[in-house]
């Protein structure tokens, strides 16, 4: 009998095979609809131009996009531009159009929820599951809300609609990473925030030719209709399977995935998971959820500074975002912009991660990020274009750490709490995001300095961030001692240009048997410089 470790197994059948590659696929296009809802009511909620006559006096000339006495019942309102937003609809201007901006709070508030209180729901029920019931209920819920009557009705349901909205992007993520092998984890991950980007660009193409946000919205929900396939053709996670001491099942998916690829004569006849000692003794085990990110003080340390980094990028990201709004001269042209700046992002994010490893990238980006922010500090206020010029520089570097948070903090956490472990994070950035607002009007009290708060924050973060683990080439941890054999990964060789890929220690002995050496990524697959050798199986 030949047992074989989940990333011997991918080595095999397969890194980024044909079946890895319709998943990727199915998953990058999943990315770009999440842009449309993430996006819904920037459009959806469109100031409309108005004029407001006076009710007792209508000889008087009337008011362009102003209220009497800032109130819209104190005028008769003739709305003016061709497309109808609920704030139209509803008459949600002057006064009230803090209601606009209360829908997306809430909305927010219900993704930050989502990924609260429901974001181990993947841990448990397992990751396929929990993707497909969530993309049925966001559908349904986004979809029902462009039938809302009331502002109330249409406020719960996008609510409702944010809950699912976290599940999808938290285990959507978390999937799309498990399904494939460990050298091509950066590249789809990276990839994930390119097609999103993408998304964003046609979220505005889209709403610029729909005529009311009740039509946008409705497209927009039906149009997640066709990824309700995905049980169809996506397995669960073998990984996930595995760590819920479901062994059998996870081999068949292996099977399949090798069959697909063409690799199934590669596999041995007789074979089986090899199962990690500490490994298969938390899995039998009753689940204790997030508990094990505080079972041990390293743990907890990552866990604490992971937090603070999302909120730090997500707080610079959404406050840059807001910054720099008004580039395009209109809203549908400024989305579109904010947007296609991220695709560079991505590709140079893509570019070195495999090279300089994730944890320099990281910090590497959000510490450029930082400085371009604090040197707007020392810009006379009237230079407006190269404030904007700086901010967007200052957006390109947070978007591409933002993109390599995923990717690093998936490869920290173990498989048993990973998707728990994202939401945690989750919330973090959700709670940055909403705070972004208000760290921008400090630009009322002095001009720019939102851009030195944010700087510091970010550039502070960065450096913080030198004390995470490296984890380019290592296995996806299975528990939590795997964590803590991270720790003397960045005092070797793990960022160097040349990397060897070690194997977790199959218990409290080294495992012994026949070795091979992995190139370290597939696009760069150079000489091999260390000593560490892998383990590829173990014959009993």
């Amino acid at each position: 009998m030949v047992y074989l470790s989940m990333d011997d197994v991918f080595h095999i059948i397969g890194q980024f095979g044909w079946s890895q590659r319709i998943y990727f696929l199915s998953f990058s296009l999943l990315s770009g609809f999440m842009a449309f809802h993430l996006l819904l009511n920037v459009f959806a909620g469109l100031d409309p131009s108005f004029k407001c006559f006076a009710k007792d006096d209508g000889a008087t000339d009337p008011l362009v996009d102003q209220c009497i006495g800032n109130s819209p019942h104190n005028c008769t309102i003739v709305y003016t531009s061709t497309y109808i937003s609920f704030a139209s609809e509803w008459d949600l201007i002057c006064s009230d159009k803090y209601k606009v901006a209360l829908v997306q709070s809430l909305w927010m508030g219900g993704v930050m929820t989502g990924a609260l209180l429901l974001g181990g729901v993947a841990d448990v029920i397992g990751r396929l599951k929990t993707l497909t019931l969530s993309l049925l209920g966001m559908i349904a819920f986004e979809g029902f809300s462009a039938f809302a009557s009331t502002l109330l009705i249409m406020i719960v349901l996008r609510y409702l609609g944010g809950i699912c909205c976290a599940l999808i992007i938290l285990s959507s993520f978390v999937l799309s990473q498990e399904l494939i092998g460990m050298d091509w984890r950066s590249f789809c991950g990276m990839s994930l925030g390119l097609f999103f980007a993408i998304g964003i660009g046609v979220f505005a193409a889209l709403a610029s030719v729909v005529d009311t946000w009740r039509t946008l919205t409705f497209l927009c929900s039906i149009s997640g209709l066709l990824f309700l396939s995905f049980p169809w053709y996506v397995p669960e996670s073998p990984r996930w399977l595995a760590s819920q001491g479901r062994y059998e099942e996870a081999k068949v998916v292996l099977e399949t995935m090798a069959r697909k690829n063409g690799k199934f004569d590669s596999l041995p006849s007789h074979w089986e998971i090899s199962v990690n000692a500490k490994s298969k003794e938390e899995s039998s085990k009753k689940p204790v959820g997030v508990r094990l990110l505080v079972s041990h003080p390293y743990v907890l340390l990552l866990t604490l500074i992971q937090i603070n980094s999302w909120f730090v990028n997500s707080a610079t990201y959404y406050g840059l975002t807001l910054a720099a709004s008004n580039l395009g001269g209109d809203a549908y042209m400024s989305t579109a912009l904010s947007g296609l700046v991220e695709i560079p992002a991505c590709l140079v994010a893509v570019a070195v991660i495999d090279r300089i490893g994730r944890r320099l990238t990281l910090c590497g980006f959000m510490m450029v990020g930082g400085s371009v922010c604090l040197c707007i500090q020392f810009i006379p206020a009237r230079f407006i274009t190269l404030i904007t010029v700086l901010a967007l520089i200052g957006k390109l570097s947070i978007s591409a750490s933002f993109s390599v948070c995923y990717i690093h903090s998936a490869e920290i956490f173990p498989t048993a709490i990973r998707n728990s472990g994202v939401g945690i994070l989750s919330v973090a950035a959700r709670v940055g995001g909403m705070l972004a607002p208000l760290i921008l009007m400090l630009g009322e009290v002095t001009p720019n300095l939102q851009f030195t708060v944010l700087g510091l924050m970010t550039f502070a973060a960065g450096m913080l961030n030198l004390k995470l683990p490296e984890t380019l080439g290592q296995p996806l941890p299975e528990c939590v001692a795997d964590i803590l054999a991270l720790r003397n990964v960045g005092k070797t060789n793990g960022t160097s240009k040349d990397h060897r890929y070690k194997k977790l220690e199959m218990g409290e002995e080294e495992t012994e048997g026949e070795v091979i050496v992995r190139p370290r990524s597939p696009f760069s697959r150079g000489k091999i410089t260390g000593e560490d050798q892998v383990p590829l199986m173990e014959e009993e």
